[in-house]
Order: C-alpha cells, then structure tokens, then sequence
C-alpha cells in the first residue's frame, strides 16, 4: 500500500469519526471569506436569522434562533447560562418580546463567544437538519 493510499484512508477514517472538521480545507472548498461562498453554518444564520431580522420579522427570527441553539457542534460548548444554546434561547425569548437590542445583543454574545473556535474546527459543519 502506498502513502498516499494510507493518508487517504486516514482522511475517511477521521471524516466518518467525525473529527475530519479540524482537517485543512482544499482551496476549492474555502468558504467564508470576501469574494467565497458561504460556509454552511454562515449562509444558514444569513438566509434564516440575518434576513428575517433585516425585515422586521422577529417572529422568523425567534424560530431561527430555537433551532440554532442544537446546533452547537460541541457538547462542552452547551455548558452553563453563557453556552452555545441558552444564548440562542435567550435571543429567541428576546425576538419573542419584540426586544430588536437584547436579540442583537444575544447574537454579538454567541459570536464573540464561539466564532473563532468554531472557523478553526468546524466551518465546514453541515447545518443540522
């Protein structure tokens, strides 16, 4: 068997453990950046939270942010009243309440939060369903 035989393996071993997200992404799947596609995560908060907010349309946005909070792609990232999911929850409580400040608050919180851990490990992260 040769090397690149082995290192391919290794690759669909470590994608169908889940751990393939922490692996360097090929120039032809770079997403997120000026002039790239949405990575799935990003076009999914663009297309379901960002654009019902630009509206007005808070009721959208509760609905958007409920769901988002399953998505945290880490259980340890789900931990305490600061996690992944009470953030969601609390922006989605907020945009129930017509609250547009404490939703923009919620989203700024979860970004500041996990944005740059989850670029580095999981920015190609298939969207829940």
């Amino acid at each position: 068997m040769n090397r690149t035989t082995v290192v391919w393996m290794m690759v669909g071993l470590l994608g169908a453990a889940g751990l393939g997200a922490s692996l360097p992404v090929r120039a032809d799947e770079a997403c997120g950046e000026k002039g790239q596609k949405s990575c799935p995560l990003q076009g999914w908060m663009e297309d379901n939270v960002q654009a019902p907010l630009d509206d007005g349309n808070l009721k959208k946005v509760a609905e958007a942010l409920e769901k988002a909070a399953t998505f945290a792609p880490d259980k340890k990232w789900d931990e305490g009243d600061s996690g992944w999911s009470a953030t969601a929850k609390k922006g989605a409580a907020a945009a129930k309440a017509g609250d547009l400040k404490a939703v923009k608050a919620s989203c700024k919180t979860c970004h500041k939060a996990f944005r740059k851990d989850y670029k580095a490990k999981h920015r190609m992260r298939a969207v829940p369903k």
